[in-house]
Protein backbone atom coordinates (compact mmCIF):
# COMPACT_ATOMS: atom_id res chain seq x y z
CA UNK A 1 0.00 0.00 0.00
CA UNK A 2 1.32 3.52 -0.85
CA UNK A 3 -0.75 5.50 1.49
CA UNK A 4 -0.66 8.77 0.01
CA UNK A 5 -1.59 8.66 -3.42
CA UNK A 6 -1.43 12.63 -4.45
CA UNK A 7 -0.63 14.73 -7.75
CA UNK A 8 3.00 15.34 -6.16
CA UNK A 9 3.41 11.63 -5.97
CA UNK A 10 3.08 10.72 -9.75
CA UNK A 11 5.81 11.18 -11.56
CA UNK A 12 4.43 11.75 -15.62
CA UNK A 13 7.32 9.75 -16.96
CA UNK A 14 7.21 6.94 -18.83
CA UNK A 15 6.14 4.82 -17.79
CA UNK A 16 3.92 7.08 -15.16
CA UNK A 17 5.63 6.21 -11.28
CA UNK A 18 4.78 6.74 -8.02
CA UNK A 19 7.22 8.37 -5.61
CA UNK A 20 7.31 8.89 -2.00
CA UNK A 21 7.28 5.53 -0.44
CA UNK A 22 7.83 6.96 3.27
CA UNK A 23 4.70 5.36 4.72
CA UNK A 24 3.65 2.68 2.38
CA UNK A 25 3.26 -0.28 4.24
CA UNK A 26 1.99 -3.97 3.10
CA UNK A 27 -1.93 -4.60 3.75
CA UNK A 28 -1.44 -6.44 7.09
CA UNK A 29 0.79 -3.67 8.82
CA UNK A 30 -1.24 -0.56 6.97
CA UNK A 31 -4.51 -2.10 9.25
CA UNK A 32 -2.35 -2.04 12.00
CA UNK A 33 -1.36 1.27 12.19
CA UNK A 34 -1.83 3.25 15.52
CA UNK A 35 -2.98 6.49 13.98
CA UNK A 36 -4.32 7.90 10.37
CA UNK A 37 -1.63 7.73 8.10
CA UNK A 38 -1.29 9.86 4.82
CA UNK A 39 -2.27 13.46 3.21
CA UNK A 40 -5.61 14.34 4.47
CA UNK A 41 -7.27 15.42 1.95
CA UNK A 42 -6.36 12.74 -0.47
CA UNK A 43 -6.82 10.04 1.96
CA UNK A 44 -9.36 7.21 1.81
CA UNK A 45 -12.38 7.21 4.72
CA UNK A 46 -11.00 3.82 6.08
CA UNK A 47 -7.54 6.09 6.42
CA UNK A 48 -9.14 8.38 8.70
CA UNK A 49 -10.45 6.68 11.37
CA UNK A 50 -9.08 4.14 13.45
CA UNK A 51 -11.82 2.17 13.58
CA UNK A 52 -12.32 1.49 10.22
CA UNK A 53 -8.14 0.46 9.32
CA UNK A 54 -9.42 -3.18 8.66
CA UNK A 55 -10.60 -1.88 5.94
CA UNK A 56 -7.69 -0.56 4.20
CA UNK A 57 -6.39 -2.45 1.38
CA UNK A 58 -5.78 -2.15 -2.39
CA UNK A 59 -8.80 -0.04 -2.71
CA UNK A 60 -7.30 2.90 -0.05
CA UNK A 61 -4.70 3.59 -2.94
CA UNK A 62 -7.59 3.54 -5.65
CA UNK A 63 -9.40 6.58 -3.48
CA UNK A 64 -6.23 8.77 -3.62
CA UNK A 65 -5.60 8.51 -7.38
CA UNK A 66 -9.15 9.23 -7.58
CA UNK A 67 -9.14 12.64 -6.07
CA UNK A 68 -5.69 12.92 -8.23
CA UNK A 69 -7.63 12.54 -11.29
CA UNK A 70 -10.43 14.77 -10.06
CA UNK A 71 -7.91 17.50 -9.58
CA UNK A 72 -6.37 16.81 -12.70
CA UNK A 73 -9.30 17.19 -14.39
CA UNK A 74 -10.73 20.33 -12.68
CA UNK A 75 -8.49 22.15 -11.29
CA UNK A 76 -10.57 21.68 -7.93
CA UNK A 77 -10.79 18.94 -5.11
CA UNK A 78 -13.55 17.00 -4.73
CA UNK A 79 -13.75 18.05 -1.23
CA UNK A 80 -13.97 20.98 1.17
CA UNK A 81 -10.31 21.57 2.98
CA UNK A 82 -11.27 21.01 6.76
CA UNK A 83 -11.57 24.39 8.89
CA UNK A 84 -8.37 24.97 10.94
CA UNK A 85 -7.70 23.35 13.86
CA UNK A 86 -10.46 21.07 12.98
CA UNK A 87 -10.57 17.64 15.35
CA UNK A 88 -12.12 14.33 14.49
CA UNK A 89 -14.62 13.65 12.03
CA UNK A 90 -14.44 17.49 11.63
CA UNK A 91 -10.91 17.14 10.10
CA UNK A 92 -12.06 14.73 7.56
CA UNK A 93 -14.84 16.42 5.07
CA UNK A 94 -14.48 12.95 2.98
CA UNK A 95 -16.34 10.75 5.58
CA UNK A 96 -19.69 12.64 5.45
CA UNK A 97 -19.90 14.78 2.56
CA UNK A 98 -19.99 13.22 -1.29
CA UNK A 99 -17.62 14.84 -4.00
CA UNK A 100 -18.96 17.94 -6.00
CA UNK A 101 -20.06 17.12 -9.33
CA UNK A 102 -17.34 16.74 -12.12
CA UNK A 103 -18.15 19.43 -14.90
CA UNK A 104 -20.01 18.88 -18.09
CA UNK A 105 -17.56 18.15 -20.86
CA UNK A 106 -15.15 15.29 -19.07
CA UNK A 107 -15.83 11.41 -21.28
CA UNK A 108 -18.76 9.85 -19.69
CA UNK A 109 -17.41 6.66 -18.89
CA UNK A 110 -13.89 8.33 -17.43
CA UNK A 111 -16.22 10.94 -14.68
CA UNK A 112 -17.98 7.99 -14.05
CA UNK A 113 -14.49 5.98 -12.90
CA UNK A 114 -13.15 8.74 -11.10
CA UNK A 115 -16.87 8.96 -8.95
CA UNK A 116 -16.35 5.41 -8.49
CA UNK A 117 -13.23 5.68 -6.87
CA UNK A 118 -14.41 8.70 -4.61
CA UNK A 119 -16.84 6.12 -2.90
CA UNK A 120 -16.76 5.49 0.76
CA UNK A 121 -17.01 1.95 0.84
CA UNK A 122 -14.23 0.46 -0.46
CA UNK A 123 -15.71 -2.76 -2.07
CA UNK A 124 -17.62 -0.06 -4.64
CA UNK A 125 -14.31 1.57 -5.86
CA UNK A 126 -13.21 0.05 -9.46
CA UNK A 127 -9.57 -1.88 -9.61
CA UNK A 128 -6.27 -0.48 -11.21
CA UNK A 129 -6.91 -2.71 -13.96
CA UNK A 130 -10.36 -1.12 -14.98
CA UNK A 131 -9.19 2.23 -14.66
CA UNK A 132 -6.32 1.56 -16.77
CA UNK A 133 -8.57 0.40 -19.16
CA UNK A 134 -10.43 3.79 -19.41
CA UNK A 135 -7.88 5.97 -19.26
CA UNK A 136 -5.20 4.21 -21.90
CA UNK A 137 -7.42 4.74 -24.35
CA UNK A 138 -7.89 8.20 -23.40
CA UNK A 139 -4.32 9.20 -23.19
CA UNK A 140 -3.58 7.44 -26.43
CA UNK A 141 -5.79 9.14 -27.80
CA UNK A 142 -4.60 12.98 -27.54
CA UNK A 143 -2.65 15.15 -29.60
CA UNK A 144 1.36 14.35 -28.68
CA UNK A 145 3.41 16.81 -26.71
CA UNK A 146 5.60 18.89 -29.62
CA UNK A 147 8.95 20.01 -28.70
CA UNK A 148 10.31 22.83 -30.72
CA UNK A 149 13.73 23.44 -31.37
CA UNK A 150 15.70 25.80 -29.33
CA UNK A 151 17.72 28.12 -31.13
CA UNK A 152 19.92 30.55 -30.34
CA UNK A 153 19.17 34.34 -30.97
CA UNK A 154 21.71 37.10 -31.07
CA UNK A 155 20.91 39.52 -28.56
Amino acid sequence: MHLDVKPSNVILSSPPRLIDLSIARTVADARRLASPAGTQRYMAPEQCERASFGLIGPPTDMWGLGVTLYETLTRSRPFPDAPAGAAGRDRYPQLDREPAPLPEGIPPQLAELVLRCLRRDPQERPAAAELAAVIEPIEASLPRPRIGRMRPTDR
